[in-house]
């Protein structure tokens, strides 16, 4: 009987010490059966000093729930601002779990990485370390297209080009001009979100009133992040070297009494279109139909075409003639050439008459031709 006693008590004793050492093994073999699956971030890759999250999701293979007491995320360098996951929660046999956390990279460019822990409540853990890159690459802009001189109040085109040199996309790209005195169409444009390693091509129109500087701001999204850059152009008012030049050539002058017929060719000698060609007399001499103002109409660069405008006028020897023309923009501009012009000389007639001295002399003429008409006659 003694003999049995014993043996139930060493019984007993092995079930209070081996079970619990075999359930205590089931829970580590079961909390080595949860691993990580997948981490997502937004941004892909931050910034200097950007605010972003990291997903981490895990899955339970194993054939039994997991009671997991904590989760968390830390770094020395890398800030987490979220609090840890503090609440004991379970994972059922084949399931999922997502935990998020915001950080913030205050540090240089590089490469780190923060550890995702993972404490389970009956024993073990899981580590897992998170590869988070941090470029210092903001997005990149070009002028591509823009005039070597700027004309005041005259329409000129700026091409942009934006380019994103980052391994990650970025979204929600504005780019719009500004500038003292400048006038631009469109006043922004809106891209959206531009791909890694690609460009955006945009252009404005620029209209300067004076001498300053454009600048070229395009504003973008790192994920929740707002970041914006920023290009200086110089914009000094000049001539321009391609706009239209008229010159007037072949020019001739015809006079009765006080009128003139001024004639002769007007050629564009520059590199853009003259839209509106309008040649008239100046303010010093008094217009006259049937050639008041002359209009030609269109000249593109290298052409010509004949013009006669009449006026009259008294003691004016340089008559100014106006050459108004219009930019494809409209813009009106306006050139004028003072020409010679033959004055009338005193004793001359200002009807157009002929001078007395040559009216005497052909009626001098004429009487004595007659007379010797008349003396042949008698003769006969």
């Amino acid at each position: 009987m003694a003999g049995f006693r014993e043996f139930c008590i060493l019984i007993t004793i092995a079930m209070v010490f081996v079970l619990p050492v075999s359930a205590l093994e089931q829970q580590q073999t079961a909390g080595a059966q949860v691993m990580v699956t997948n981490v997502s971030m937004d941004p892909q890759v931050f910034m200097v000093g950007d605010t972003g999250t990291i997903a981490i999701e895990v899955i339970n293979n194993g054939a039994q729930s997991v009671a997991i007491r904590r989760a968390t995320m830390f770094d020395e360098e890398i800030m987490v601002d979220s609090r840890p996951y503090d609440t004991t929660t379970y994972l059922g046999a084949g399931n999922r779990m997502s935990f998020t956390f915001t950080v913030t990279a205050p540090v240089d460019e590089g490469i780190y990485y923060p550890t995702f822990s993972m404490d389970f409540r009956d024993s073990g853990y899981l580590r897992y370390p998170v590869k988070l890159q941090v470029q210092d690459k903001p997005l990149k802009i070009s002028v591509i297209k823009k005039p070597d001189v700027f004309m005041d109040g005259k329409k000129e085109n700026v091409d942009i080009l934006i380019g994103n040199p980052r391994d990650n996309a970025v979204s929600g790209v504005v780019v719009y001009p500004s500038g003292e005195g400048i006038e631009t169409t469109p006043s922004s444009i809106f891209i959206g979100m531009i791909a890694p390693d690609q460009s955006q091509k945009v252009s404005f129109s620029i209209t300067p009133a004076k001498s300053t500087d454009l600048e070229i701001h395009v504003d973008y999204m790192n994920g929740i992040n707002s970041h914006s850059e920023v290009i200086r152009i110089p914009v000094d008012l000049g001539d321009s070297k391609t706009r239209a030049e008229l010159i007037l050539s072949n020019i001739q002058v015809e006079r009765s009494g006080s009128e003139y017929t001024l004639s002769g060719d007007v050629t564009n000698a520059g590199l853009e279109v003259a839209n509106a060609v309008v040649i008239t007399s100046g303010d010093e001499v008094t217009p006259l139909d049937p050639y008041r103002k002359y209009v030609v109409g269109t000249l593109q660069p290298d052409d010509f075409s004949g013009f006669e405008i009449t006026f009259s006028t008294e003691g004016v020897g340089n008559v100014p003639v106006v050459v108004s023309y219009k930019d494809n923009d409209g813009k009106l501009y306006t050139t004028t050439t003072n020409i010679n012009i033959p004055s009338v000389r005193a004793g001359e007639q200002e009807t157009g008459d002929l001078p007395i001295t040559m009216i005497a002399i052909i009626l001098a003429c004429a009487v004595v031709i007659g007379g010797i008409v008349w003396y042949s006659w008698r003769k006969r």
